[in-house]
C-alpha cells in the first residue's frame, strides 16, 4: 500500500521579516551594472529570491516581490534624481524595472510552489535561466518594443542570463556544503552525546541488577519477619503489616525487573557498536569535562600520555569509568584551575591507566573508605543536597566484577592518583 506524504506547507512571515527580505534585495540591486541601452541595469538583487527561498523556506514571495520590486523602482528615481534632478523621464526610464522584479519573482513563484519551496533535481539551473531570459525580455519589450528581438539584444540577454545563473548555482552549491558541514557536525554531536548517554544507562544498569540481590534480602527479612512474629503470637496487625511490607517489595521487585530487562534489551541493541579507541574515548570525554568545567567557572588543563591507541569493544565501561573520575576531580577542585592528566603504561598482559588531578586531596583516615557504596564529602551547603556517594563504587565494581581488574588510590594534599589496572585480554578486541 503506498503511504501518502504529507505536502510541507509554507509558514507565513511577519511583516517586519517581509521588509528586511525586501530592503536586503533592494540594497544588492545596487550593485548594478549599465549594459545594453540606456536604463537597462543588470544587478545580482533578484538572486536573493531563490537564495532567501534556499535558506529560509518559508518566503512568502509574492508580498517580497512586489515590495522588492517597487522598492528597486523608487530607489534607482531617487539615486538618478539627486544626480540630476527629479523629473518624469525617471519615472518613466525605470518603471519597466519593477516588472522585470515582478517576472522574475512571480516565475519562482509558480517554481518553488510547485516543488515545495525547494530546489529539485539536476536541471534546476537551467529553469531559473530561463526565467532570467524571461524577465529580461519583459523588461526589453517594455522599453524598445520589438527591438528587443533584434540578435544583438537577444544574444545579450542570454548571456547575461547564463552568468547571472551560474553565480547563483556556485553560490548554492557553496550554501549547500557549508550546509551539509554543519549537518555532519551535527550529527557528530549527536552521536558524541548518545554515546555518553548510552554509557550513563549501562553504568546504572549494572548498580540496578547489584540492587535486586538487596530487594530479595529486604523482601526475605520482611517474610521472616512475619513469620516470626506469628510464631510468637504477636499482635496480629502487626504482624499482617509485616506480611503486606513483604508483599510490597515483592511486587516492586516484579516491576523493577520489568523495567530492568526493558532498559538492558534497548541498550543491548545500542552496545553492540563495535567499538572506539582511546584516542576517541578520551577526545569525548574531554570535550564534555571541559564544557562542564567552563559552566561551573573553572578551567581545565588536559593532558594525555598514552604508547598505543588501545580499540576495544568494551568502550562503554571506560567511557563510565573514566567519566566518574574525571567528574570527581572536577567537583573536588573548587580554586577553579583544574589540572587534569591521564596516563596509560601497558605490559605483557595488564593496561594500567593512571588518572591524576591537582585537587585538595582525600584525608588519608577517608582513603580505605571512598570506595564504599553511601560514602561521599560532596554536600551543596546551598540546597543541602548531599551526593549519593555510588560513583566510585560503581567504578570499583565495573573494574573489579566487569572487567577483572583492580583499582587503588593514593593521595595527598594538591596531588590524587587513581591506579587502574585491567587484563588486556578483557579490553583488546579478538
Amino acid at each position: 500500500m503506498q503511504s501518502m506524504a504529507k505536502e510541507p506547507t509554507q509558514q507565513k512571515m511577519s511583516g517586519k521579516q517581509i521588509r528586511i527580505l525586501s530592503l536586503l534585495i533592494v540594497l544588492a540591486a545596487q550593485i548594478h551594472l549599465n549594459v545594453f541601452t540606456n536604463n537597462f541595469l543588470v544587478s545580482i538583487g533578484i538572486l536573493l529570491f531563490p537564495i532567501f527561498v534556499y535558506l529560509f523556506q518559508e518566503i512568502t514571495l509574492i508580498p517580497v516581490t512586489l515590495l522588492s520590486g517597487a522598492g528597486v523602482f523608487l530607489s534607482r528615481v531617487l539615486i538618478y534624481g539627486l544626480q540630476s534632478g527629479i523629473h518624469i523621464d525617471n519615472f518613466i526610464n525605470f518603471f519597466p524595472e519593477f516588472f522585470f522584479y515582478l517576472t522574475y519573482g512571480m516565475t519562482s513563484y509558480i517554481y518553488f510552489k510547485q516543488n515545495n519551496y525547494k530546489l529539485q533535481g539536476k536541471f534546476w539551473p537551467f529553469l531559473f535561466l530561463l526565467m532570467d531570459y524571461g524577465a529580461n525580455l519583459v523588461e526589453l519589450l517594455l522599453r524598445l518594443e520589438l527591438g528587443a528581438f533584434s540578435l544583438k539584444m537577444q544574444m545579450n540577454i542570454i548571456l547575461v542570463a547564463v552568468i547571472r545563473t551560474l553565480i547563483l548555482w556556485i553560490v548554492i552549491r557553496g550554501l549547500g556544503h557549508y550546509k551539509f558541514t554543519l549537518l555532519s557536525q551535527e550529527h557528530a554531536n549527536r552521536y558524541q552525546r548518545l554515546i555518553l548517554l548510552i554509557s550513563k544507562l549501562n553504568s546504572e544498569v549494572i548498580w540496578m541488577k547489584k540492587n535486586t540481590h538487596l530487594i530479595e534480602e529486604t523482601m526475605a527479612r520482611s517474610y521472616k519477619l512475619f513469620s516470626s512474629m506469628q510464631d510468637k503470637q504477636i499482635d496480629p496487625s502487626l504482624s499482617q503489616d509485616a506480611l503486606a511490607v513483604a508483599k510490597d517489595i515483592h511486587e516492586i521487585k516484579k516491576e523493577y525487573l520489568l523495567i530492568l530487562r526493558g532498559i538492558s534489551e534497548a541498550l543491548d541493541l545500542n552496545l553492540q557498536d563495535g567499538g572506539m579507541s582511546l584516542t576517541d574515548i578520551l577526545i569525548l570525554l574531554e570535550d564534555t569535562i571541559t564544557a562542564a568545567a567552563h559552566e561551573e567557572g573553572k578551567t581545565l588543563t588536559f593532558t594525555k600520555e598514552y604508547s598505543g591507541n588501545l580499540f576495544t569493544d568494551k568502550h562503554y565501561f571506560l567511557l563510565s569509568i573514566f567519566r566518574n573520575l574525571f567528574t570527581n576531580a572536577l567537583e573536588a577542585n573548587e580554586d577553579g584551575n583544574i589540572e587534569l592528566a591521564f596516563i596509560e603504561n601497558e605490559d605483557e598482559k595488564n593496561y594500567t591507566f593512571i588518572i591524576q588531578d591537582n585537587g585538595p586531596g582525600i584525608p588519608a583516615e577517608n582513603l580505605p573508605l571512598i570506595f564504599t557504596p553511601g560514602f561521599s564529602t560532596k554536600i551543596n551547603f546551598n540546597t543541602g543536597e548531599v551526593n549519593r556517594g555510588l560513583g566510585l563504587n560503581l567504578v570499583k565494581d565495573i573494574i573489579e566484577n566487569q572487567l577483572h581488574g583492580n583499582i587503588h588510590a593514593k593521595s595527598k594534599p594538591g596531588e590524587t592518583k587513581f591506579y587502574i589496572c585491567i587484563p588486556k585480554s578483557e579490553l583488546e578486541v579478538s
